[in-house]
C-alpha cells in the first residue's frame, strides 16, 4: 500500500513539473540593427551631355592682318579765281579707290571675358584726279576757254589708332572670337590741287592743261570703330584668323581758295586675315 502511494506521488510530481515548464514564458530574441544601404551613383544615360567647364581666356591676344579697305570716299572741290578782269573757276574730282591696308591690334583681358585693346590701321593710295577749268579769254569777255585733263599722283594716306572695349569668347580650346568697338583717332594726308598752268598761243581761243600744282592737307579727327575677329589656333599660342571692321570719320579740310573748308571722308569697311598669337 505504501509502495503504491509513493509511486502515485512520483507520477503526480512529474506531471506538475512538466506543466510548469510548459507554462514558463518564452524570452523574445533581440532584433539585430539594420545597416543602411549606401546609395548607388546614378548612371549617366547614353547620349546625355556632361556639364563642361568654360574655357580659360588668355591675358594677351595679338592679331596682324593684311587687309583690304573698300572705300566710297571720293570727293570734289570747285575753286573760283580772278583772271583777265573776269571770274574763272576750276574743279577737281578726287577718287579714293579701294586698296590694301595693314591692321595690327593687341588686346588684354581684365575681368572674365571683358578686356581692352588698341589697334593701328594704315591705308595709302595714289590716284590721278580729274581736272576741269574755265579760263577767261585775254581779249574778249564771256568767251572762256575750257580746259580738261588729269593731275597725276595725288596721294592719299590714312593712319588710324583704334581704342577698343573688347568681349572675348572661347567656345573650344582652338577657337577664340572677339567683338570690339570704341573711338578711333584718324590722321589723313590728302593731296589737293591748288592751282594749275595752261599752254596757250595767239589768238588764245584755246588752251590746254600743262600741269596741276598740288599741296598736301594734313588733318586729324576722332571717329569710331566696331568689328569682330575670329582666330583658329594650331597650338595654344599660335594660329591664324580673320577680321572685319568698320572705322570712319569726316574731316574738314581747308579749301584751296584759302577761305572756308570742304569735307573729306576717311576710313571705311575693312576685311583682313593673318597671324594670331595669345599668351
Amino acid at each position: 500500500m505504501h509502495r503504491t502511494s509513493a509511486a502515485f506521488m512520483i507520477v503526480l510530481l512529474g506531471i506538475a513539473a512538466s506543466a510548469a515548464a510548459q507554462a514558463k514564458p518564452t524570452q523574445p530574441t533581440p532584433a539585430k540593427p539594420t545597416q543602411p544601404t549606401p546609395a548607388k551613383p546614378t548612371p549617366t544615360k547614353p547620349g546625355q551631355a556632361k556639364p563642361t567647364k568654360p574655357q580659360p581666356i588668355d591675358r594677351i591676344y595679338i592679331s596682324v592682318n593684311g587687309a583690304f579697305q573698300t572705300s566710297g570716299n571720293s570727293f570734289g572741290e570747285t575753286v573760283t579765281f580772278r583772271e583777265n578782269a573776269e571770274d574763272g573757276r576750276f574743279s577737281t574730282d578726287y577718287e579714293v579707290k579701294s586698296g590694301p591696308a595693314l591692321n595690327i591690334s593687341v588686346g588684354a583681358s581684365l575681368w572674365r571675358n571683358i578686356g581692352v585693346g588698341v589697334g593701328v590701321t594704315r591705308y595709302s593710295k595714289s590716284t590721278p584726279a580729274a581736272f576741269s577749268a574755265s579760263v577767261p579769254h585775254p581779249f574778249f569777255f564771256n568767251r572762256p576757254r575750257e580746259v580738261d585733263g588729269e593731275v597725276a599722283d595725288i596721294d592719299r594716306e590714312e593712319l588710324a589708332v583704334h581704342v577698343q572695349a573688347r568681349a572675348t569668347f572661347v567656345p573650344t580650346p582652338r577657337i577664340q572670337a572677339v567683338v570690339f568697338g570704341g573711338p578711333s583717332f584718324f590722321t589723313v594726308k590728302q593731296g589737293i590741287v591748288t592751282d594749275f598752268e595752261i599752254t596757250e598761243a595767239y589768238p588764245y581761243d584755246t588752251a590746254t592743261l600743262s600741269r596741276g600744282i598740288s599741296t598736301t592737307v594734313d588733318e586729324s579727327k576722332v571717329g569710331f570703330n566696331v568689328g569682330a575677329d575670329v582666330g583658329y589656333f594650331f597650338t595654344h599660342q599660335v594660329g591664324v584668323g580673320g577680321s572685319v571692321q568698320w572705322a570712319a570719320t569726316t574731316i574738314d579740310a581747308p579749301a584751296s581758295a584759302g577761305t572756308g573748308t570742304f569735307e573729306i571722308k576717311a576710313g571705311g569697311f575693312q576685311a583682313g586675315a593673318g597671324l594670331r598669337l595669345r599668351f
